[in-house]
């Protein structure tokens, strides 16, 4: 009866979001899946903020949170080559001139008294403060060389004990007069033999008649500290005791600890430091450190020529103002500045340490945007650093998610780097292509390149195809042997094969600059214009028939050529230090390539069926072997166009163990970008950012490099384990779909 009663209850409604909400709610479950590669990272980046307030903040949140928001903005300037800062401002300047003016401060004497001021803690000022008393306190009775005679010996003193020095003085008096040989000969003998006998008394007694009033136990103890003490250093620790009973101190007083350290550290210093800390509390400034940074904004000034006076503090009153009127003057961390001689709202800050040579003279340094009391910069040349790093993430990450889609897991990424490289650098330098152009010598390499990648990626995949052999075992193994011969390569010397004889460590000799891909500051202005209206031109040819129905059709193919356009002046104009080469092009084509490859093509659509299911494969007729041979093989060939470009267009030489780490690298770019070629620009410049970034949140935030790949391996961890970010954002479970395009290793383990 009470089954039929609960079958009759209507059933309950399922719980649907506020009304209020239900439109946001709607919202993220709709955008939300594609976001959860950026969440991995977001949660990856507030994960690591308790290990820096664990290691750098010492357990102090407030610190820790500090040093966070300093290593992240410091991540940010260090591979985007984007800041803000604050502009010199005249209250900038206000410590500085108190201290001018008391100290009768000169240009040259600014940077060391900066340099002084800047080693004390506010926990120095309050030891010095103090030591500075005890000082004070026994001047009259002790000069410097006695005060440090007494604070060396009082931990002596105190480790013996005032006790037993007291009652030890007529021994260490009579044995001082006695041979000291004999001495320390008796006092080993007696701790050999552990006890004091008639013998051994009778041989004290000789040397110290007061040991004749001791008992054997306290005898044996005395000779213990003689032993390991020595008697002239007995001798003197019984003298500085009497300076202590005359000073009314007991050894272990804070008074006879301070002069301890007086001692260590010496008077003389501590009077230096002393007097620091005085110009600090005369300043008015709060801690050492902000009057420090503000003696070196003036020494930079003095640097930069934009003050030129003998007197600082005539210069100070008289001139810092017209000089900040003058002048934008950015404060940069680490005290350094940035100067713009004209005041504007936004501008460029010329790189004057270019020579006229240099082809790359017309960068500037930095180009800000003014915001008020601040400025928003950009560093043209971090930038470029950051894109170079990233390009052969990119195009190893297609080579990994190629073998993905065909269900294998290829971790040979690494050792065809290799293969490829080396190929690349001997076409790059041979004899044999001498004197051929660059337009011919360029794709030359490049190939070569990719064949040598493409070999070198094709044998573990017919093994697989053939003999079964599992393709993680043979691509590991390859990686082994590749990463060796080429080692063997380039170091042997009998016989003389790849190694420059010249270099003074182990690498090929530099590619001709026929075989260097070209920066993009050698490409002309014109030919980026000649490239804008080529893309334009192409795209109104394909959309003639639409155009001519509906003109607003054309916007796409004008935007495109905008695009293009704007995209190749600033990669013109942010080439800075001449780094960031054609090979950006060579990358954005291959995954144009590979994603084309994979949808549009009937060899993809194959390699995509064997990687979802091979026995389906085989039923419709596919070739499962030839299949594996060709995606291992073309994985080979991306990863080949990688390597061959890191040698042509930044190393220009092959070295031992060069690419290091980058094929593994571009496993985790992989899963990141979740096989998808499209998503692997983004994936791999968030890997170029980071390793970019890295040693600028060392220096900048003092913590260690190795937080870096800490980042790396939770976002690695929170891409794999997807769930965890799912229920954190309450992100919907993945469809059907979505998982038909995640990575499928059907031959793992089988």
């Amino acid at each position: 009866m009470a089954e039929m009663v609960q079958a009759q209850q209507p059933e309950q409604p399922k719980r649907e979001p506020p009304q209020a909400f239900a439109p946001f709610a709607y919202s993220w479950q709709r955008i939300s899946p594609r976001l959860v590669p950026v969440l991995a990272v977001v949660t990856a980046l507030i994960v690591t903020v308790p290990f820096m307030i664990i290691t750098g903040g010492e357990g102090s949140i407030s610190r820790g949170l500090q040093i966070s928001g300093r290593a992240y903005s410091a991540l940010i300037e260090g591979s985007l080559g984007l800041a803000v800062n604050a502009n010199a401002q005249q209250s900038d300047f206000d410590l500085a001139l108190v201290v001018a003016e008391n100290e009768n401060l000169e240009p040259r004497a600014v940077s060391s008294l900066a340099r002084s001021i800047s080693r004390l803690t506010p926990k120095d000022v309050i030891e010095l403060e103090r030591l500075g008393e005890v000082l004070a306190r026994y001047e009259d009775d002790l000069d410097d060389e006695a005060l440090i005679a007494l604070g060396s010996r009082i931990p002596a003193i105190e480790a013996v004990g005032q006790e037993t020095l007291s009652a030890m003085r007529p021994l260490i008096v009579d044995l001082a007069d006695a041979d000291r040989g004999a001495v320390r000969d008796v006092a080993g003998q007696v701790v050999a033999a552990g006890a004091i006998d008639a013998d051994m008394r009778d041989a004290i007694e000789a040397l110290a008649p007061s040991a004749a009033e001791i008992s054997d136990d306290d005898l044996f103890a005395y000779m213990q500290v003689v032993d390991d003490r020595g008697i002239v250093a007995l001798t003197r620790m019984v003298e500085q005791l009497d300076v202590l009973v005359t000073l009314s101190l007991a050894p272990d007083s804070f008074d006879a600890q301070d002069i301890v350290l007086i001692a260590e550290q010496e008077p003389d210093n501590i009077r230096e430091n002393l007097d620091f800390v005085r110009i600090v509390n005369e300043s008015g400034a709060t801690t050492p450190v902000q009057l420090s940074n503000q003696l070196r904004l003036v020494d930079n000034l003095y640097s930069a020529g934009l003050l030129t006076g003998d007197h600082v503090a005539t210069d100070l009153r008289d001139n810092l103002e017209a000089v900040l009127s003058n002048n934008l003057i950015i404060k940069r961390p680490g005290n350094r500045i940035l100067v713009d001689e004209r005041v504007q709202r936004s501008g460029i800050i010329n790189n004057e340490m270019n020579t006229p040579d240099d082809p790359t003279d017309d960068v500037p340094e930095a180009a800000y945007l003014r915001l008020g009391n601040h400025a928003f910069i950009f560093f043209p040349s971090l930038f470029e650093f950051m894109v170079r790093r990233a390009i052969p993430f990119v195009i190893a990450g297609l080579a990994v998610a190629l073998g993905f889609k065909a269900g294998l897991f290829n971790i040979g990424a690494e050792g065809q780097l290799f293969a490829a490289g080396t190929v690349a650098a001997w076409l790059g330098f041979t004899p044999l292509l001498d004197g051929l152009p660059g337009v011919i010598h360029i794709p030359i390499v490049i190939i070569g390149g990719i064949f040598g990648g493409f070999v070198w990626g094709a044998i573990p995949g017919f093994l697989k195809a053939y003999t079964g052999a599992h393709e993680v075992i043979n691509t590991i193994m390859m990686n082994f042997i590749a990463i060796r011969l080429v080692d063997w390569l380039i170091k042997s010397t009998d016989p003389l094969i790849l190694l420059d004889t010249e270099a003074s460590t182990p690498r090929t000799p530099f590619l001709v600059d026929s075989a260097q891909l070209p920066a993009f500051h050698s490409i002309g202005v014109p030919w980026i214009v000649v490239s804008a209206i080529v893309v334009l031109i192409y795209g109104l040819w394909r959309r003639q028939e639409q155009i001519q129905q509906q003109v607003g059709a054309a916007i796409r193919p004008i935007i495109n050529g905008l695009l293009v356009l704007g995209f190749g002046l600033f990669l013109h104009w942010t080439t800075a230090r001449g780094e960031l080469h054609i090979g950006l092009l060579l990358m954005l084509g291959a995954v144009w390539f590979t994603g084309w490859f994979l949808d549009r093509t009937t060899l993809g659509f194959e390699l995509r069926t064997v990687g979802a299911n091979a026995d389906a494969a085989r039923y419709a007729g596919m070739s499962v072997p030839r299949n594996i041979i060709m995606a291992m093989a073309l994985s080979g060939a991306l990863a080949g166009l990688a390597g061959a470009i890191e040698i042509s267009g930044v190393q220009h030489n092959m070295q031992p163990e060069f690419f290091a780490g980058l094929g593994f690298d571009a496993i985790a770019v992989a899963l990141l970008a979740r096989n998808d070629p499209r998503n692997m620009i983004p994936a791999g410049f968030l890997w170029g950012i980071l390793l970019a970034g890295a040693n600028l949140m060392q220096v900048r935030a003092d913590i260690a490099i190795e937080l870096v790949n800490i980042i790396q391996a939770l976002i690695i961890m929170f891409v794999a384990a997807d769930a965890i970010i799912r229920f954190i954002y309450r992100v919907p479970e993945a469809t059907a779909e979505e998982k038909a395009k995640e990575m499928r290793l059907s031959s793992w383990g089988g």
